[in-house]
């Protein structure tokens, strides 16, 4: 059982990182905190809504050393109004920046809680006290501080930002059974707004998470019905649940549990297919659910009834490419390739279907098979030649047959593209000089000159003549020293030759 345990919890871990938030992040979510109401605003006199607005505007430049200082200054001139509090706040904040930590703390947020204790600074200081710790490595200090503001603050926002951040420490202390509770809170029980949805979202997918690896599906059904609407929660159900099908039956250990999930999630997916299909968007919509339930079982590690749902599939809404390409496809990814040549052969789409298979021969490397489908393809579809021209020439060169992919470039009219591939076979075939004269035309384009230029020095490379490569990659470097091309070319020089070239001094082309 240890081991199963330890299992879970390395699948879920992978899971869990999409859902802690970076320092950033916090103080992101926590911005309805350092912000002061505009009837507090109201209140202070003209010159001193001068001078906050002065520090709070190098606070929104990020210049945080001046910014404090003008906080300071307001604390200094105008220590008995009704933005002192909020002035000291934003002078903690700043502190916090420049990870002055130990100061915010004393000079800063303690400073507010003991001389304004009840201001609503009072109880973000209280919070940011406790995330300030975190923050530093203070653990246990920070614990202690979360848990003053979850006894003092009852339902205020610090208190969802308290949990979220107690939620991230007991993830990496393992602390299971905190976690697990902390998930619930913000999942079932915590009032969800602007500030708080996103937090509340995010624990909820992670506790159906945890519970899917623990088998228990209703609950992890549940959790995630807090966050999506009806329409929405069978796909959330299956995106989420199929990952610990595949985890869990992946070891022997764990096999059982996973196919005790699979066997729920099919059957809860069985009771939430639409039965009317009476249209094509409504039968999409069936489809769909079945679509999922072949999923599973392939999760599961059934592809024997992965077949049989697509079969019934067949039976129940007729054949279509698209219920075809998925059958062909899942016949590729167990190697049965002549079944899956023989269903892109039943596409109604017949272009299509042949296209599919050209593809498979290619990926066999059986090109002759692949080339008469493409001059077949060819004759037969007039509207998209040029496509069948490139996978013709494209098919040749991958097949080494350089000479004649070179031809099938030829009468391909998309310049520089064509030009471009000729040149590599030329260079394939050692047939230097051919391959620059194609390089020297592609660079009468100037968008595709830096590229041609930089080509030409490896060609001269390879056809062992150091002296116009080397003349070239400096060329580069001096024509174009603001552009990719140039940073390779002098990494070459660099690497190769042992050469220095300078980047700069050229007029932009």
């Amino acid at each position: 059982m240890p081991q199963t345990t330890k299992l879970i919890r390395l699948a879920i871990f992978g899971l869990v990182a999409a859902y802690c938030f970076s320092f950033a992040a916090q103080l992101t979510s926590a911005a309805a905190l350092d912000e002061m109401p505009t009837d507090r605003w109201a209140k202070l006199r003209e010159a001193e809504r001068y001078q906050l607005n002065i520090a709070e505007k190098y606070y929104r430049e990020k210049n945080f050393k001046v910014a404090m200082a003008e906080y300071e200054k307001f604390m200094t001139l105008y220590d008995k109004s009704e933005g002192a509090s909020y002035a000291h706040l934003k002078w903690s904040l700043c502190q916090v920046e420049q990870r002055k930590l130990n100061t915010a703390i004393k000079d800063g947020y303690q400073s507010i809680i003991d001389y304004w204790p009840e201001s609503p600074e009072a109880i973000s200081a209280s919070y940011l006290m406790a995330r300030t710790y975190k923050d530093m490595g203070e653990i246990k200090k920070a614990k202690a501080q979360y848990a003053t503001v979850l006894a003092n603050h009852g339902k205020h926002l610090v208190t969802v930002y308290a949990k979220n951040d107690l939620l991230d420490i007991a993830r990496t202390e393992n602390e299971s059974a905190r976690r697990l509770t902390l998930l619930k809170e913000l999942t079932f029980d915590t009032e969800r707004n602007r500030e708080t949805g996103n937090i509340c979202a995010n624990a909820s997918r992670e506790l159906a998470n945890v519970y899917f690896y623990q088998s228990a599906f209703p609950q992890g059904k549940d959790a995630l019905a807090t966050t999506y609407n009806e329409q929405q929660v069978p796909g959330q159900v299956v995106a989420h649940a199929r990952n610990a099908v595949s985890h869990l039956t992946g070891s022997a250990e764990t096999k059982a549990q996973g196919e005790k999930l699979a066997e729920q999630l099919i059957q809860y997916i069985k009771e939430k297919t639409p039965t009317d299909t009476s249209t094509e968007e409504k039968k999409k919509a069936a489809k769909d659910y079945w679509y999922w339930i072949a999923d599973v079982q392939w999760s599961a590690r059934h592809p024997e009834k992965v077949i049989e749902v697509y079969e019934q599939m067949l039976k129940s809404f007729g054949t279509d490419d698209e219920l075809l390409n998925r059958m062909a496809d899942w016949f590729r990814s167990q190697n049965r390739r002549d079944d899956a040549r023989r269903t892109y052969g039943r596409f109604a789409n017949q272009i299509s279907g042949q296209d599919k298979i050209a593809g498979m021969f290619r990926e066999e490397k059986k090109w002759d098979e692949a080339l008469n489908i493409y001059r077949n393809l060819m004759a037969q579809d007039a509207d998209h030649v040029k496509n069948w021209q490139w996978n013709l020439a494209h098919t040749l060169r991958e097949a080494g047959r350089y000479k004649d992919a070179i031809s099938a470039y030829r009468v391909i009219d998309s310049f520089p593209e064509n030009l471009n591939y000729m040149a590599w076979c030329h260079r394939q075939l050692k047939e230097y000089s051919e391959a620059v004269i194609l390089y020297n035309q592609i660079m009468s384009s100037t968008p595709h000159a830096p590229e041609a230029l930089l080509q030409i020095g490896y060609t001269y490379e390879s056809a062992t003549q150091k002296e116009k490569a080397i003349q070239t990659f400096q060329q580069v470097c001096r024509k174009y020293p603001k552009l990719a091309q140039a940073s390779r070319a002098h990494a070459h020089l660099q690497n190769q030759y042992k050469i220095t070239a300078t980047l700069g001094g050229a007029k932009d082309d």
